[in-house]
């Protein structure tokens, strides 16, 4: 079966509730959804508290649950977060 694109927003974390459930308001949409944390932020004890921007991975068929995928250091809501995307180009490397 083939994985299904999911959709991303950016939110952020308004309440944490039992069970490492998290409320979140996504900037884009303005809809406030339950969200859990992914299965490698928790492997990595990454922490999230009320107040924290991240990156929600909503499906496409329930929009009103989610999973944390992404916390952002240094957000700022009001430029448009376009992060840069480093290209590596492995022909340009002196690899001997």
């Amino acid at each position: 079966m083939v994985k299904q694109a999911a959709l991303e927003w950016d939110g952020e974390v308004l309440e944490k509730l039992p069970a490492w459930v998290l409320k979140v308001k996504l900037k884009d949409v303005g809809a406030e959804i339950r969200c859990k944390l992914s299965g490698k932020m928790k492997q990595k004890h990454i922490s999230v508290i009320p107040g924290d921007w991240v990156k929600v991975e909503v499906n496409q068929y329930d929009m009103t649950q989610g999973r944390i995928i992404y916390r952002y250091n240094n957000y700022d809501p009001n430029q448009d977060n376009d992060w840069i995307v480093y290209e590596w180009n492995i022909d340009e490397w002196d690899i001997d």
